[in-house]
């Protein structure tokens, strides 16, 4: 059975690898900054998402476990800033695999604190190569990065390369820039087998703080009558390049064991849609009369790429992988999931 070992696994991407490997047979140990809503992995815990302390199991001499009722899932508390029990969660877990997920992973926030930002991205990866070093695992680290590391070279008006410069426009796509290049030298120096995963936008059921499940969840809202009929949006102009995590998910795993050690790949669907056609879609959902409200200045960006698509012809030709979910698809499943939801928070 393999040890399985992912940081960031509360999240939309860990969450659902989580779910993945699990079916796979594998030993997971889901590791979660603490004190966090574990709603994403509350179908491993009977749905409760809060652990009071008193709550919390033992696990190298400390309250960090949080109870599952899957034997072979570990959920974990530790902070990859916190070095030290870090690396004796890593030694004592010894993982034949790791997916280092955990990130500060948004924009805003990234421009309004980017020392949190840095340090997390930047350090908190240092954290998880240093124990491999140190001890000599014989490790394999996946390490999800980001293609807002391209930056202004979107303006090439092509779908983008993994060769492509990198010039990004704020802290988060700097950070992972360099979490990216901190990975490289590990791979040449200390000959740690890490691949790395520059994301384009990925979307589907549970995702929250995307345009996407932004627009979902409201008119999910709408349509249970528990708001108003009033939708508020940012800028619906750019165009971005979206997977359903089902087929991303498909492409991580293929890449852990057919991808080349020290190589970067696009997961990404090579097409570009427009934020607003995104938005029409979702409002096709709903039965009700909405009125859209563009703009919002709580949901734009000081900086903003017009048009961000990328080229999976690398991972194509690699390991054989292409997207098969249509987005409208994806949408619809959003719209189901998030109905289901309120339905029983109402």
């Amino acid at each position: 059975m393999k040890k399985i070992l992912i940081t960031g696994a509360n999240g939309f991407i860990g969450s659902h690898l989580v779910d993945f490997c699990l079916a796979k047979g594998c030993e997971v140990y889901a590791v979660e900054r603490p004190n966090q809503n574990y709603q994403n992995l509350s179908q491993y815990t009977k749905d409760q998402q809060k652990f009071p302390n008193l709550e919390k199991q033992e696990f190298l001499g400390e309250s960090i476990r949080i109870p599952t009722d899957n034997t072979n899932l570990t959920i974990l508390e530790c902070d990859v800033l916190s070095s030290n029990l870090l690396e004796k969660i890593i030694i004592k877990v010894h993982p034949s695999l790791i997916f280092h997920f955990a990130a500060q992973p948004y924009v805003i926030p990234s421009l309004d604190d980017p020392v949190n930002t840095i340090k997390t991205n930047v350090i908190g990866t240092l954290n998880i190569f240093e124990p491999i070093k140190k001890h000599k695992l014989k490790t394999k680290v996946i390490l999800a990065c980001t293609s807002t590391e391209y930056g202004t070279t979107a303006e090439l008006n092509r779908p983008l390369k993994e060769e492509d410069p990198l010039l990004a426009i704020h802290p988060y796509g700097i950070s992972k820039i360099a979490a990216e290049l901190l990975a490289r030298q590990y791979f040449i120096n200390f000959n740690i087998n890490v691949i790395n995963l520059r994301f384009f936008n990925q979307t589907g059921v549970r995702r929250t703080n995307d345009a996407p499940s932004d627009f979902i969840r409201q008119v999910a809202q709408i349509e249970l009558g528990l708001v108003d009929p009033i939708i508020s949006v940012g800028n619906l102009n750019p165009y971005r390049d979206f997977t359903d995590i089902k087929d991303s998910i498909r492409a991580i795993w293929l890449i852990a064991f057919k991808g080349k050690s020290g190589e970067t790949y696009n997961i990404c669907s090579n097409k570009k849609i427009q934020i607003r056609e995104l938005l029409n879609l979702a409002l096709s959902f709903s039965k009700k009369k909405i009125e859209v409200v563009e703009n919002n200045p709580q949901k734009l960006r000081k900086a903003d790429e017009d048009i961000i698509i990328g080229d999976n012809s690398k991972i194509n030709a690699g390991i054989g992988w292409q997207p098969k979910i249509p987005i409208d698809i994806t949408l619809k499943d959003m719209f189901n999931y998030w109905l289901d939801y309120y339905k029983t928070q109402k």
